[in-house]
């Protein structure tokens, strides 16, 4: 299996106008390898208030996977990853939460970026693992990119 032939579940954006312009340009909506079954933009999110380490509250926007995951019962949490930039979008679904850096493609750094296929490889192998992923431990994501951890190595977090 690619991973152009996963089917992706859901993409959340700030502005579903902007997504569909990068993946437009990415080439993702006309090729058919590429299969989105729905996507979500932040109208669909709906805002909590979380604690920050430091003791004084946040309020934020969260993804309402549970909601997903209960109108759509093929649908769950063993085979369902959220993918961010921000921890505390996974508010509600710790256990489905990946973060990964915020890539900027203005900064310097940006030409030397390549988590984005470290990401790829790692996804390739979560698809093809054939196991649920609630058996797996998704903030050891680069471990199990460079080698030094197994994919269902969830035991010794």
């Amino acid at each position: 299996m690619e991973l152009r032939d996963i089917r992706f579940l859901l993409i959340f954006c700030r502005f579903l106008q902007w997504l569909e312009t990068k993946l437009t340009e990415l080439g993702m909506l006309t090729h058919p390898g590429y299969k989105f079954t729905f996507v979500l933009d932040k109208t669909s999110m709906f805002t909590v208030k979380s604690t920050k380490r430091d003791g004084s509250s946040v309020v934020h926007h969260v993804k309402p996977l549970q909601i997903i995951w209960t109108k759509f019962p093929r649908w769950g949490s063993h085979n369902t990853v959220h993918i961010d930039d921000l921890s505390r979008n996974f508010a509600l679904n710790l256990s489905s939460g990946l973060k990964c850096s915020a890539f900027y493609r203005k900064k310097s750094k940006a030409k030397r970026d390549t988590e984005l296929l470290g990401l790829a490889k790692y996804l390739e192998a979560l698809a093809t693992a054939q196991v649920s992923f609630d058996d797996v431990s998704f903030n050891v994501w680069l471990d199990v990119v460079s080698g030094k951890r197994d994919l269902k190595d969830k035991d010794s977090e």
